[in-house]
């Protein structure tokens, strides 16, 4: 019935748990839905709004994978909005989350994005770095991300002047991608490579070869019709290209595609230049146009470089002027994007280290505290080996005792007066009564010495039972002390060896002291206990390292106490010991 309880307890508390996740998840889709309508009517603030909505809430849910989720969406739409230093910024702030759900799959996009962002500010290095562990995050995973990953790291070699390297590395791309247009993509900028290398001949074929296959995206097409024809006039500058160039021009005047007619007009101007000066001007004034619409700075600057070639000296000066300002607005915003840019890599360089640092720490701890533990297990094992060994030593010494006592004492009298009995018939019966008595003296005293300690809340009782055991009319044995330290409230081994050694002085006194009074004295000072023993017997001259000693010296020892020994001839007998309670 128990069972039957917890089980509906369980299914209540998942149930409530799968609704709160459910309500989550719903609310991360609406602002999904949000960001990109207002993305599509082209609201940039209200995206902006939504966006940090989105991250606001996950923050407040903590909810790891929404976080690096809301970092990542910044981070992509930043890019759209030309606000790449922003973008880079919130791909660096996903990473550190989608590293903590080991979610390699979109941690290698992230850094994929984070790369082309650094090849677009010229940090091919970095960019490549980047690069290297976007792949290493898809480590033997086929993802459609290699390709992305392998043509940036092409573009940043070709960037450098790596033409063959780059090729290499967009022949892998292709590779791993199973989309037409990244297909044709990355032919083309194989192509480009080759136009760079000036083997155009390769570069030709590989156009023709995409013209034969059938391209649905219209922008596409007219780019390798317009890439075509301008290689070709590049081979041959006689050649007449001039339908192929029109042709890509008609298509994006058509589709509106604003970007592609700026390179429609820079070929045609470059292709009427030494044909027809004035078409060649009027291009030339038509790709500014379009460039200053689109707020494209360096083909702006190309524009004008066009016109200052074309024109009369007094308009090209006033172009020059404007060019050069411009040109200066450039590297400086550059600059400013590139500093702000490597704040943002500095900070995370910094924040990777501190991780690595952090881990490194993490696991000298971790090994720190394996260590301890190992060296702890270690020593309870020799501890509990060593007191096994000690405890087989004190039977068997105990045992030896025992035999020795029994032989050397009891067996002695037992035969001393059997003696008397089969040698002398008229034997008193008082005599007999009293060998018999001393033997069973002898007996008990055996047995109070061997027999089990009495531990716990009824100690002080026993302990106090034994000095009433070991006084007789001619030795009377006081205590001092002994109710003010509670003895009872001490741990079972320290209870016993106290009473051992106490039982153990009170024997010696018994067999060598020929004392008429022993005291002892309990107090307890701070965190010990001390015990004083004192009798008035005969004393020693120098005291031997017998067993009685040296076994109250093992059992004081094994309990972290001390214990010391005093005595002189007609002077009597003193011990003094102590330990922690």
């Amino acid at each position: 019935m128990k069972g039957f309880w917890l089980n509906i307890i369980f299914v209540g508390l998942s149930f409530v748990s799968c609704t709160k996740d459910h309500k989550q998840n719903n609310n991360y889709k609406e602002f999904v839905k949000k960001i990109k309508t207002s993305f599509e009517l082209g609201d940039e603030l209200k995206t902006k709004f939504y966006l940090k909505e989105y991250l606001k809430t996950s923050l407040k849910d903590n909810n790891i994978l929404y976080i690096g989720k809301a970092y990542n969406r910044l981070g992509l739409y930043y890019y759209w909005f030309n606000e790449i230093d922003s973008s880079y910024y919130f791909y660096d702030k996903a990473v550190p989350f989608f590293k903590k759900l080991k979610d390699n799959s979109r941690l290698s996009k992230v850094y994929s994005n984070m790369a082309i962002i650094e090849s677009n500010f010229n940090d091919y290095t970095k960019s490549n770095s980047t690069s290297v562990k976007a792949l290493n995050s898809l480590k033997g995973v086929n993802s459609k991300y290699l390709s992305n990953i392998y043509n940036n790291l092409g573009i940043n070699l070709r960037n450098q002047g790596l033409y063959n390297e780059a090729i290499d590395y967009y022949k892998k791309a292709i590779k791993f991608s199973n989309k037409k247009k990244n297909i044709i993509e990355y032919k083309n900028n194989i192509a480009v490579a080759y136009k760079f290398q000036k083997k155009y001949t390769k570069s030709i074929k590989i156009y023709e070869e995409l013209l034969k296959d059938t391209i649905g995206i219209p922008s596409i097409k007219a780019r390798i019709i317009d890439n075509l024809g301008y290689t070709r006039w590049l081979k041959d500058s006689t050649l007449n290209i001039l339908s192929s160039l029109v042709l890509a021009k008609k298509i994006r005047i058509k589709i509106k595609d604003n970007n592609g007619l700026i390179a429609s007009y820079a070929h045609l101007s470059d292709y009427f230049k030494n044909i027809n000066s004035q078409k060649s001007l009027d291009f030339a004034y038509k790709m500014l146009e379009i460039s200053n619409k689109e707020k494209r700075s360096n083909d702006i600057v190309e524009a004008y470089d066009k016109i200052i070639s074309l024109e009369v000296d007094s308009i090209a000066l006033a172009t020059s002027l404007k060019r050069n300002k411009l040109k200066d607005f450039i590297y400086a915003k550059k600059d400013k994007a590139q500093n702000k840019y490597a704040l943002i890599k500095y900070e995370s360089q910094e924040f990777e280290k501190k991780a690595i640092q952090s881990e490194k720490q993490k696991q000298l701890w971790i090994y720190i505290g394996s260590l301890s533990l190992l060296t702890l297990i270690a020593y309870f094992f020799y501890k509990r080996q060593k007191t096994k060994k000690e405890k087989i030593i004190e039977v068997y010494k105990t045992e030896t005792r025992l035999a020795k006592k029994i032989h050397d004492e009891l067996a002695n009298d037992v035969y001393l007066a059997m003696n008397k009995i089969q040698s002398n018939t008229t034997i008193e019966s008082t005599d007999l009564l009293a060998d018999l008595d001393k033997i069973y003296k002898q007996t008990r005293d055996i047995s109070h010495e061997n027999s089990p300690v009495i531990t716990g809340e009824k100690f002080q009782e026993f302990l106090q039972q034994l000095f009433i055991d070991f006084t007789t009319d001619t030795c009377k044995i006081i205590n001092k002390g002994l109710s003010e330290i509670n003895v009872n409230s001490l741990t079972k081994e320290k209870q016993i060896v106290l009473y051992r050694v106490v039982q153990e002085l009170l024997v010696n006194m018994k067999k060598h002291s020929k004392a008429n009074l022993v005291v002892i004295t309990f107090d307890r000072e701070k965190d010990k206990i001390k015990v004083r023993y004192k009798d008035n017997g005969v004393g020693v001259q120098l005291i031997a390292n017998k067993n009685g000693l040296n076994n109250m010296e093992t059992r004081i020892k094994s309990i972290g106490g001390t214990i010391t020994f005093d005595s002189e001839k007609q002077k009597g007998f003193q011990a003094k010991f102590q330990f922690k309670k």
